[in-house]
C-alpha cells in the first residue's frame, strides 16, 4: 500500500493506493503560490479515483471538488451521510467557496436510492465514523468531520478531518471505533493540527509512532501542538535515518508512506511536480526578414554575413509552456487538460 500526504498548506489532500491499483483520494485541497499552483485534478487528469472521500466540508478540503470530478474518473463519493443539500446549506449559511459551491450542487442532484458496488481495495480495509447532523442543535462543519481508517495487515493509519474536542466525544462514545483505532500506527492529526483537534482521551486508546500535520505557516499559538503530540508518539524512522515523532507539511513537504502486507513501513518526503501560475513569455526575436530578402550576395567586407541573413529569420520556437520537458509533452497534464499536447508535441524527424 502506498500512501501519498500532499503540501497544499493549509488543508489536505492525501491518497491511498491498494496493491491492485485501486486509488482512495481523501480531500481534494489544492496550492496555489505566487508563482505556481498544484491540484490533484492535475496531478490526476484523466485517471481513475476509485472513492473521493471528503473528510470535511470546508473549502480548504473541497476548493478543488469541480475539477477532479470533471478531469478524473470519479465513481464513488464518501461523505458524511447526515447531510444533505439542506443540512448543507445551513452549515454554510455565511457563504460558500467555488469548492463548496460545487459541493452543494453535488447534494443537490438526485441519486439513487440504493447503494452502488464499493470499490475492491484487495487487502486493503478502509472504514470511516462520523459523528452525525442533528436538527435543532449547534452543528459545525468540523465535528461532522469523516475519521477514515485505511489498514494494510496490521499497519494502520487515521485520517481525522476537522474534527475537534465534541465531535471526538461522539465518536468515542463508539463501541466500534474504541476498538478500531487500538494499535494505530500513523495518525494524520485533525484540524491540521490545532489545539481544538487534541483529544487526550482519545490518546489514552493508542500510541501512534508518528503524528502528521498537514498545515500552512505558523500564524497562530494554536498551531504550537508539537511538543503535545510528541509526547504521545513512539517514534518512526524516516528513509533518511531521522527518528521524528512529528512530521509536518510545512516543514517537510509532500511525503510518501510505503506499506507491505507484514506491516513494516517506510516513509519519505517526496518532490510533487508543479506547474508555473503564468506561463514564460516567449523572448522578443530580431525581424531581419526584409534584409534578408534583399539578396545582397557575398559581402567582402563582411565574409558569412550574407549567408545569415539568407536564413533569417530562424524557424520560430513553439511559445514556452513553463517547465516542459518537450521528450515527453504527451505525457504532460497540464497540456493535455489545455488540449495543447498536439502543439507541444516535437516534430518528427526526418530520416
Amino acid at each position: 500500500m502506498r500512501i501519498e500526504i500532499f503540501d497544499v498548506g493549509h488543508g489536505q489532500c492525501a491518497v491511498v493506493t491498494a496493491p491492485n491499483g485501486r486509488r482512495a483520494m481523501l480531500d481534494c485541497g489544492d496550492r496555489w503560490g505566487d508563482d505556481r499552483f498544484w491540484t490533484p485534478s492535475l496531478h490526476f487528469f484523466q485517471q481513475a479515483i476509485d472513492v473521493l472521500a471528503l473528510t470535511n466540508l470546508d473549502e480548504d478540503h473541497l476548493r478543488d471538488f469541480s475539477n477532479v470530478m470533471k478531469d478524473c474518473k470519479v465513481p464513488s463519493i464518501l461523505s458524511n451521510p447526515t447531510v444533505g443539500p439542506r443540512e448543507f446549506a445551513l452549515l454554510k449559511k455565511d457563504g460558500m467557496g467555488p469548492g463548496a459551491e460545487a459541493v452543494a450542487t453535488w447534494l443537490a442532484q438526485l441519486k439513487n436510492p440504493l447503494p452502488g458496488p464499493q470499490p475492491d481495495f484487495g487487502h486493503v480495509q478502509i472504514r470511516w465514523y462520523c459523528p452525525p447532523f442533528i436538527p435543532g442543535t449547534e452543528n459545525k462543519t468540523n465535528n461532522l468531520s469523516l475519521a477514515v481508517i485505511a489498514q494494510f495487515g496490521p499497519f494502520k493509519i487515521l485520517f481525522a478531518g476537522d474534527l475537534e474536542e465534541a465531535g471526538w466525544r461522539c465518536l468515542l462514545a463508539m463501541p466500534a471505533f474504541r476498538l478500531d483505532v487500538q494499535n494505530l500506527t500513523v495518525f494524520v492529526a485533525s484540524h491540521h493540527g490545532r489545539e481544538s483537534g487534541c483529544s487526550t482521551e482519545l490518546f489514552d486508546l493508542f500510541s501512534p509512532q508518528l503524528v502528521i500535520i498537514s498545515d500552512d505557516e505558523r500564524q497562530y499559538d494554536s498551531q504550537d501542538t508539537d511538543d503535545w503530540y510528541r509526547a504521545r508518539c513512539t517514534g518512526a524512522v524516516f528513509k533518511t535515518h531521522e527518528r521524528r515523532y512529528v512530521a509536518t507539511t510545512r516543514k517537510d513537504g509532500s511525503m510518501r508512506i510505503d506499506v507491505s502486507a507484514d506491516g513494516r513501513w517506510s516513509i519519505e518526503r517526496v518532490t510533487v511536480r508543479d506547474w508555473l501560475r503564468t506561463p514564460t513569455a516567449p523572448q522578443p526575436q530580431l525581424d531581419l526578414g526584409a534584409l534578408a530578402a534583399l539578396g545582397l550576395g557575398y559581402n567582402p567586407l563582411a565574409p558569412g554575413v550574407s549567408d545569415l541573413l539568407a536564413k533569417w529569420p530562424p524557424t520560430p520556437p513553439k511559445p514556452a509552456l513553463g517547465l516542459l520537458d518537450l521528450q515527453n509533452t504527451n505525457q504532460d497534464p497540464l497540456l493535455k487538460a489545455l488540449g495543447l499536447v498536439p502543439f507541444a508535441t516535437p516534430y518528427p524527424t526526418k530520416r
